[in-house]
């Protein structure tokens, strides 16, 4: 018994430091669910410089220069991606075309791209100092992203260089994917049907259309084929998704007829 009331105030003492507010060792705060930084593994990470976009992975492949929170639809498969920080092409086999142009409709105006055109086949989204064109085909979509420059390059008086014609800008349909015409064209004799487009250039000077597509095609993406004059007509031929489509670009001392073919 005297053992018992020897132990009793060691007891009640432990007691006491465990019960008194700082008493021992602090706890360390855990944090729940609710405290938790909420985290996806969908959000894509920005790269350095607010300009140059988004790196996002889909496929199992990383694409830089995709415009910021915009992404790609769940599900999404790769054909080909190239991109840069500020501008990125990627062709996706899945989703259907049509999922991908309902998706980027829906997408866009949230994330601050309204939708600038829509013809039911392309689509152009335009905000935040991007442009996104969506391009579906039978097979598949052509998705890209590109950073408009900024107005101001420099203090000298603006001389900004004319951009490059879309087919949409010239009523034109049926050309390969990032098929661009020259600045200042005028066309006429147009023929354009599913087999392909063919028309004649008359502005501008030949010259300067010859010098406009051997740089224009490379950066395309397209393949050129062939480069040879004779007899003052020079013809540049080229192709573009391994065949599918091709073309040629006849030119002589006053005019220039172009034309594609769609190789299905």
């Amino acid at each position: 018994m005297r053992c018992l009331q020897r132990k009793l105030p060691a007891l009640a003492g432990i007691a006491l430091l465990i019960a008194a507010p700082g008493c021992g060792n602090p706890a360390v705060p855990v944090s729940g669910p609710d405290s938790a930084t909420p985290t996806s593994t969908a959000a894509p990470a920005s790269l350095p410089g607010s300009d140059q976009g988004d790196r996002v992975e889909v496929d199992g492949r990383t694409v830089a220069g995709v415009a910021p929170g915009l992404g790609f639809p769940a599900g999404s498969k790769v054909d080909t991606a190239f991109g840069d920080p500020g501008s990125a092409t990627v062709i996706l086999t899945a989703p259907p075309p049509e999922q991908v142009l309902a998706h980027y409709r829906q997408a866009g105006p949230p994330a601050g791209y309204p939708v600038g055109t829509d013809t039911g086949q392309t689509l152009h989204l335009d905000g935040r100092g991007w442009t996104v064109e969506v391009i579906a085909t039978s097979r598949d979509t052509t998705v890209t992203f590109a950073r408009n420059r900024p107005a101001e390059q420099s203090t000298a008086p603006p001389q900004a260089e004319e951009p490059a014609l879309t087919g949409r800008d010239l009523g034109v349909t049926n050309l390969p994917f990032n098929f661009r015409f020259p600045p200042g064209s005028q066309v006429r004799d147009l023929s354009d049907t599913a087999a392909g487009a063919r028309l004649t250039l008359v502005e501008p000077d030949p010259q300067r259309v010859l010098a406009f597509y051997r740089t224009a095609l490379p950066q395309g993406f397209f393949d050129v084929t062939g480069d040879r004059t004779t007899g003052g007509t020079t013809i540049i031929t080229f192709e573009k998704d391994d065949g599918e489509w091709t073309g040629t670009i006849e030119a002589t001392d006053n005019r220039v007829t172009v034309s594609t073919v769609h190789r299905r």
